[in-house]
């Protein structure tokens, strides 16, 4: 089968049931596993702007959207040339990549039809459900069922769990608390997430609001950023200022957005991070995470 995905979280499941092999195309975005960089890009932001401050960034995305237009945009030529059998997108987040409804638009224009797989989890077990959508449409549902097998059970109950209370921070200006499937993380690995509910989408705040809510982890893993550009980002003596005033007692912790953001077989390793660092139990852990500390001025207004 000719697949080609146009969502990071997508190939990694691809790849992650055994059909990486399949694959003949993919966005500019979609990074892991390493053997995706033998693919060629269909699909690409309209702006490069990745390495610019949060608040541009944001800006920039809100006005876009704001006007209805898409933030990406697909090569119709190569889309004809590859005439894939498979396409997989979303139809969650415009922000994230094209939706159903762009994917489909540019496959009439390129003149192509191939069957359109659209994924839109808001829970984690629903992204895990995602698995046995993509097994399915590849014509291999045991994947699914042995891919699953490896990962934890997300049935856990958010009325079941007090713990320590967790706020994942899923943009840094403004802040932006993390919704969706990340509170059920959260839940799994024994915390109490702070912010939206499972599901939901992410809750825009700010760094004064967020010191009031007696938070005692903080995790920093804005979406598409890496470890170190999120350090980059914390070199902004503002953003600096609003992450020290939160203090909370179990620390203050950067971590790749691959773990929370990205809808995929590796939010399992989110949870372990989680579990791990409201334990202290952090020695054997190998996943891109840092502590961090700033000796910036707290925030006054």
């Amino acid at each position: 089968m000719r697949v080609i995905s146009v969502l990071p979280s997508a190939t990694e499941i691809v790849f992650a049931l055994g059909h990486g092999a399949e694959l003949i195309g993919r966005s500019a975005e979609c990074d892991y596993p390493r053997e995706t960089a033998r693919l060629p890009v269909v699909m690409r932001p309209r702006t490069w702007d990745a390495d610019r401050p949060s608040r541009e960034i944001d800006a920039r995305v809100r006005s876009v959207r704001s006007r209805g237009e898409s933030l990406y945009e697909l090569d119709l030529g190569l889309l004809a040339e590859l005439q894939p059998d498979l396409l997989i997108t979303q139809d969650l987040c415009g922000v994230c990549s094209v939706t159903e409804e762009e994917v489909a638009a540019g496959c009439r224009a390129a003149g192509v039809a191939p069957r359109i797989l659209s994924l839109a989890p808001r829970r984690l077990g629903e992204v895990w459900g995602t698995f046995g959508q993509v097994a399915e449409a590849l014509g291999d549902r045991p994947a699914a069922e042995r891919l699953r097998a490896e990962l934890p059970d997300p049935s856990v109950s958010a009325s079941s769990v007090r713990g320590p209370r967790v706020a994942v921070i899923e943009w840094l200006d403004p802040p932006i608390l993390a919704g969706l499937w990340t509170p059920d993380i959260v839940t799994l690995a024994g915390g109490a997430p702070v912010g939206p509910r499972a599901g939901e989408v992410g809750q825009r705040t700010t760094w004064r609001a967020l010191a009031e809510l007696g938070i005692d982890l903080v995790l920093l893993s804005p979406c598409s950023f890496s470890v170190a550009r999120t350090r980059a980002e914390l070199a902004d003596p503002g953003i600096a200022a609003g992450v020290r005033s939160l203090r909370p007692p179990l620390g203050t912790f950067l971590a790749d957005e691959a773990y929370f953001s990205r809808p995929g077989p590796r939010l399992a390793e989110g949870v372990r991070l989680v579990r791990s660092l409201l334990t202290g139990e952090t020695e054997r852990l190998s996943l891109p995470f840092e502590a961090w500390t700033s000796d910036a001025p707290e925030v006054s207004a």
